[in-house]
Formats: structure tokens, sequence, C-alpha cells
């Protein structure tokens, strides 16, 4: 399939701690790429209230206990969240939203199988081609570097869509390397998942 064909969809969570194991969503957005196009005006963005709210989490994403309270919770959002993720996910760190979100989904009964691509390695692979050592793969370098201008980060739908930005922009360094298909993407990927490059 031409990338230009396919659908993504730029995931983001927010979380009540870092562990997949153990830890829950308090936010989740998802904003839907079709190829090239960003599809703002289809995203998707939901408060989730946790069985237990940790107030150390606060600090990175400003959402308090409080702000919860008539937020549904996973069991009762999952149903819309699972709409939302109707895609191959993208992400800045995709495995850490998906995999936290494998789990909640398991905990409610319902097995998901989504392909991710992480825009990290995609960085790697166009440094790489492009000759150069990046060094800084954070979120707020790979914003610097694509001129996208942070006006609210730590948000799950403000960051789901720096990263479909961010990746609408490497499709294009992609096309022009060759990179044109999904199979063409997917071996790309594979070859620096675990590249330091």
């Amino acid at each position: 399939m031409d990338l230009e064909e396919a659908a993504f969809r730029s995931v983001d969570v927010e979380s009540t701690g870092l562990d997949i194991r153990h830890d829950e969503i308090v936010a989740f957005a998802s904003v839907p790429m079709q190829g090239k196009r960003i599809l703002a005006g289809k995203s998707t963005y939901t408060l989730v209230r946790p069985a237990e709210y940790k107030m150390a989490g606060m600090k990175y994403h400003g959402i308090g206990g409080h702000d919860l309270d008539s937020a549904p919770s996973f069991a009762e959002a999952s149903e819309s969240i699972l709409e939302a993720m109707d895609g191959i996910l993208v992400g800045h760190s995709v495995d850490f939203d998906y995999r936290i979100l494998q789990r909640l989904f398991r905990e409610v009964n319902v097995k998901i199988e989504r392909e991710t691509i992480d825009i990290v390695q995609v960085e790697k692979w166009l440094c790489h081609k492009a000759g150069k050592l990046c060094m800084d793969l954070s979120f707020e370098a790979m914003m610097d570097r694509y001129e996208l201008r942070e006006s609210y980060r730590h948000n799950a739908l403000a960051d789901a869509f720096f990263s479909a930005q961010i990746f609408q922009k490497q499709l294009l360094h992609l096309s022009e390397r060759g990179v044109v298909t999904l199979i063409q993407l997917r071996k790309a990927m594979k070859s620096y998942r675990y590249s330091l490059w």
C-alpha cells in the first residue's frame, strides 16, 4: 500500500506514571491522518478517571484529581478510544502509549493488535541517510528541528497533533528518499529499531 493511501492515527496518553504494568491513563488523544493529510477535525480527546490518582504525575500533565471527577473510567471510555485507534498508530515513543493501552484493554477483556510507527525511529533513519548523527531525539528537539512552535505541551491532544505534524514532514523526506510504500517504510524502520543513530 502506498503511504498516500494509508490510515494513520497519531496517539498520545497522559498517565499516572511510567509503569506500563500498573499505571493508568488520565487522558487519551488521537489525531487521524490519511496519507499526507491531517484530519484535525476528526480528532478525539477524552479525560479518563483512573482507579487510583497519583499526585506526582500532575507536574507533567497538569491534570488534577478533581479534573477527573466527572470523567469516564477506562471501561466506560474504552469503546470510543478503540474507535479512535483505527489505523497505524504513530507517535513519539509510541510503544509506551500502545503497551499501556493494550494492558488496559486486556483488563476489560478486549484484545487489540495495532501496527505502530515511532517518529523517533523514522528520525534515526532520516538522519542516517542524511549522514548526520542525531543525538537529541527528545520531543522538544524534534519540534525544534521541524520548526514547530511549542504553544502548549504535555496535553495529550496537543502532543498528538505535534507528533502528526512531525510525521507529515517526515513523510515528505521519506518520499524524497524513495520510501513511498508501507512495505518500504516497515523495512527501513526495522533496520533502525535498535540503532543508536
